[in-house]
């Protein structure tokens, strides 16, 4: 009988002989270390691509940090020209920046243009004493004991709000909202207003109760709302600030009051968002700040010296401008954060028209003067703009502007 079982794989072991076996008896040991050979060679070459790109990544940031440090200590001493149009302003007529805009108005009315001078719109009406307010893209425009609140953007006319009675202060905020501090003799109705002239929430106060309403501010979102009032009797004034939640927090609190401070002996003229949680307020004797998303309550407070000039809001900093009472400059400006910090003092000699901030610098202008100052950092530019400058507009590069003469609206950039 034959054996299946020897041939069942093809294979006749029993005929071999030993020396024939060596091979196959060394050919596993080989295997496995060629399998650590690769391994190693694979380990070494990812080591190798994971040093590349780190050094990559190290040299690029490394190049990143030196082209930003060389741009904040870079000085501007000069400017060119890069392009003109003509835009003749008539006289009497004001220029503000609007968006990536510029608002032109007067009395007899308003309108929008790009930097090439092109009308974006064009609104007429009959004021005696117009007021603007601009939040972002938005901007509101009234008169002084008026009735009506004329609402645009960048793109078009949104709308006319008619309130019915005198306004006596009105803002604006980026969400198109409106809000108006009207007089109906004993009291002072407020409404917040949507561009279709709908009335969206509105109380009342009175002088007896809260005081006299001398500055309001909305928040971007439109549901907070900051009153700055002032109070006055026979013997002493003080003021109470305010402030009302028009969303889901404040529908149980009466007149949707949900918090306030009141101040002895100041006069609060100035409050204004600078974050959509974020107030600052200014008085003749301070500086205040309150935080909170749907409660503002304080969170800071610092007291001010000398008598404040004037106040300058960014979305950042605050710019609290003194007569200099040391040293040969006329103006000292110190720039508070939003917590009320002082972080840069500024001393400036010229006659100014406009400052404001603009990604972490102060841009001061006037009729003839153009100056740049890094906050925490270097003056970037010094030096004549004019004659006639009515408006100075950022672009989305650093050393570049557009600015609004009484005769042209010119790009420049500065060298």
């Amino acid at each position: 009988m034959k054996d299946n079982k020897k041939k069942r794989f093809g294979i006749k072991t029993s005929s071999r002989k030993k020396g024939k076996l060596k091979p196959l008896e060394r050919f596993t040991p080989k295997k496995a270390e060629d399998n650590r050979d690769w391994k190693e060679k694979l380990f070494k070459h990812r080591a190798q691509i994971v040093t590349r790109v780190g050094i990559f990544v190290a040299v690029m940031i490394l190049a990143a940090l030196f082209f930003y440090i060389r741009y904040l200590n870079k000085e501007y001493t000069a400017y060119e020209t890069l392009s003109s149009v003509e835009n003749r302003v008539v006289t009497g007529a004001r220029v503000e920046v609007l968006g990536d805009k510029f608002l032109i108005y007067g009395n007899d009315g308003a309108k929008c243009i790009d930097s090439k001078g092109e009308v974006i719109w064009n609104v007429t009406y009959e004021m005696q004493n117009p007021k603007v307010d601009i939040d972002n893209n938005v901007v509101g425009i009234a008169d002084y004991n008026g009735s009506t609140i004329h609402m645009m953007d960048t793109q078009s006319v949104l709308g006319e709000i008619s309130t019915g009675m005198p306004i006596r202060l009105f803002r604006v905020s980026a969400k198109g909202l409106a809000i108006a501090v009207l007089d109906d003799s004993q009291k002072m109705p407020i409404y917040i207003y949507g561009t279709d002239g709908e009335q969206k929430a509105f109380f009342y106060t009175t002088m007896r109760n809260s005081g006299y309403p001398i500055s309001v501010c909305i928040s971007e979102s439109g549901h907070l709302v900051g009153i700055s009032y002032l109070y006055e009797d026979a013997a002493s004034y003080k003021t109470n600030i305010a402030f009302y939640n028009f969303g889901e927090v404040g529908q149980n609190k009466t007149d949707n009051l949900v918090s306030g401070n009141t101040y002895a002996n100041a006069i609060v003229p100035c409050i204004e968002f600078v974050e959509n949680s974020k107030v600052v307020a200014v008085a003749d004797n301070r500086l205040m700040v309150y935080s909170g998303e749907e409660i503002p309550t304080s969170t800071g407070e610092v007291l001010v010296q000398e008598e404040i000039q004037a106040v300058f809001f960014g979305k950042e900093y605050v710019a609290l401008v003194h007569n200099n009472t040391e040293g040969d400059e006329r103006y000292r400006i110190d720039i508070y954060n939003g917590d009320g910090e002082c972080e840069d003092t500024v001393y400036y000699n010229e006659e100014y028209s406009e400052m404001f901030f603009d990604d972490g610098r102060l841009i001061i202008y006037g009729p003839e003067y153009f100056y740049i100052h890094n906050v925490n950092g270097i003056d970037k530019y010094k030096g004549e703009l004019g004659p006639g400058v009515l408006a100075v507009m950022p672009t989305n590069v650093s050393n570049r502007f557009v600015v609004v003469t009484n005769e042209s609206i010119d790009t420049i950039e500065l060298r």
